[in-house]
């Protein structure tokens, strides 16, 4: 593999398919090449046990069609920005060579996510280090080629709210992302019917409460709405963004709205 055009850093199996389905979804219609990198198993979560999200994750890739999904196998609620997180992203980044990176909010109030945003962060400068973990070094830098860093780092949205920088367009998709979500029923859903898994004594919490959906909906609605579309998600940047097509950035499809 050459290099992915989109690779998606998600502390827990369904942090990717909830906070950038529809963006993927936008990208595999696209013919786009992405991955998500799992950094944990989710074994800490309320519901539903490792073997199942695994289950869940393997659907929700069906869907997607991905090009990779990797698991780090860090242990969940205890992610720290740290050598070893670092290390890690490092060692995949320059693996899968993206052109953009999608990773938490290096402030978002969920520590794993913080630490994967933060981590993710300087992991993105350090993948163009050669003599930083020179044994994932290799090919990273030549004398003919600089070294490889991502091009573009976008932090998504969580549910407890961004400031977007960019609103991607989901209207078209946004049943597809919903379904999607479906995929990771433990989290989701209504009690698991195979109470003999473990992790299947099914606690009510806010994500599978009865009203999660409407509330999911609208808040891409809210942030479509900042940007006049229907659906959006939301994206922000540590830094400034740059413009290269600039034809297919300024150009206003017929119909459509200044």
């Amino acid at each position: 593999m050459e290099s992915l055009d989109i690779l998606v850093l998600a502390p827990h199996p369904d942090d990717a398919e909830l906070c950038c389905g529809g963006l993927l979804l936008k990208a595999r219609d696209a013919g786009l090449s992405f991955g998500i990198i799992d950094v944990t198993r989710g074994e800490m979560a309320t519901r539903g046990s490792v073997r199942q999200r695994q289950k869940e994750a393997a659907a929700a890739s069906r869907i997607l069609k991905l090009a990779v999904r990797d698991n780090l196998g860090l242990p969940d609620g205890h992610l720290r920005d740290d050598e070893t997180l670092r290390r890690e992203l490092v060692r995949k980044l320059r693996r899968y060579r993206p052109h953009t990176v999608l990773l938490p909010h290096w402030e978002d109030q969920h520590p794993d996510h913080a630490a994967v945003g933060q981590a993710g962060i300087y992991a993105a400068w350090l993948a163009g280090a050669p003599r930083f973990e020179p044994s994932s070094g290799k090919g990273v830098a030549s004398a003919d080629r600089a070294p490889y860093r991502p091009k573009r780092l976008l932090h998504y949205n969580n549910r407890y709210g961004i400031n977007a920088d960019i609103v991607i367009d989901i209207s078209s998709v946004i049943d597809a992302k919903m379904e999607l979500a479906r995929c990771y029923v433990t989290q989701f859903g209504p009690a698991a019917a195979d109470a003999s898994d473990e992790g299947a004594g099914m606690l009510q919490t806010r994500l599978s409460h009865a009203g999660f959906f409407d509330w999911f909906r609208g808040m891409h609605a809210y942030y479509g709405s900042q940007a006049g579309v229907q659906y959006g998600e939301a994206y922000c940047s540590k830094g400034p963004l740059c413009v290269e097509a600039v034809g297919s950035f300024f150009a206003n499809p017929e119909g459509a709205p200044l």
